[in-house]
């Protein structure tokens, strides 16, 4: 009786044992099931979307930045021999068309266009480049000089104590000795053109300056000197076009002549 009575108590025992993992199972499978049904309603996780093309001009401004952080000084003396170069052509342009009706016009003078392109490609970007480098190390590194007072303190330094003064007879002087001029021809185009060159620089280029040491970094500045200079070189290419070399006895005595004749 008693052995009866322990097989079916053993034999529910079982049963219940079997259920339990059944249900367990069951319920396990339904939320997988669910899990697998939520996952396949959810949408697809898109692909990462190309990273757009950089337009032509977004490239090229890359590829001059890198350009400039590499070799800063070729770099500044291809673009300064390009706009130059530019410059003397809108120059001669202006100077064609404004020539009198029945008059011959002028025509393109090659020689002055090569002139100019060497004065910009070769005979100022270096000087330039060093000239922006010591403005900025004697006022912000050696003088300290505030953020506010910065620009004017490098526009007094350059305008009106060395760099216009040099610069400008400089301009003068270079396309003298590029068109083949000697040393008194020289000196008397300088003293015949460099004040009136001032007047006009100090006009233009003061408020420019300003905004120029103000608001552009270092690296750039020469380059928005060079881009404005598209206007002055065109200036000076119609102001002060390289005249042809005069004959001997037409030449102007330079003023030491002048004294030794007397």
């Amino acid at each position: 009786m008693s052995a009866r009575f322990m097989h079916a108590a053993q034999t529910i025992a079982r049963q219940r044992l079997l259920a339990a993992a059944s249900q367990r199972c069951a319920g396990r499978f339904s939320s997988g099931a669910a899990g697998t049904a939520k996952a396949a309603a959810q949408p697809a996780p898109r692909a990462p979307a190309a990273p757009a093309a950089q337009s032509l001009p977004s490239q090229f401004a890359a590829w001059y930045e890198a350009c400039l952080a590499a070799r800063p000084l070729p770099t500044k003396m291809a673009t300064s021999g390009v706009l130059y170069a530019v410059g003397d052509c809108m120059g001669q342009a202006i100077v064609n068309s404004r020539t009198p009706a029945g008059e011959p016009k002028p025509g393109f003078d090659v020689g002055r266009f090569l002139r100019a392109t060497a004065f910009g490609g070769v005979f100022y970007p270096p000087l330039a480049h060093v000239h922006y480098n010591f403005l900025e190390w004697i006022v912000v590194k050696r003088w300290a000089v505030s953020t506010a007072l910065m620009p004017w303190a490098k526009m007094v330094l350059e305008q009106f104590v060395y760099w216009a003064y040099f610069s400008n007879a400089y301009y003068h002087a270079v396309l003298g000795a590029l068109q083949g001029m000697g040393p008194a021809q020289i000196y008397q185009r300088v003293a015949d053109t460099l004040w009136d060159t001032l007047k006009a620089q100090w006009a233009f280029w003061i408020p420019v300056q300003l905004l120029n040491f103000k608001f552009v970094p270092l690296r750039h500045q020469l380059n928005v000197v060079l881009l404005v200079s598209l206007v002055w070189t065109t200036f000076l290419s119609i102001a002060f076009p390289p005249a042809k070399l005069s004959a001997p006895d037409e030449e102007k005595p330079a003023p030491s002549a002048k004294r030794t004749s007397k």
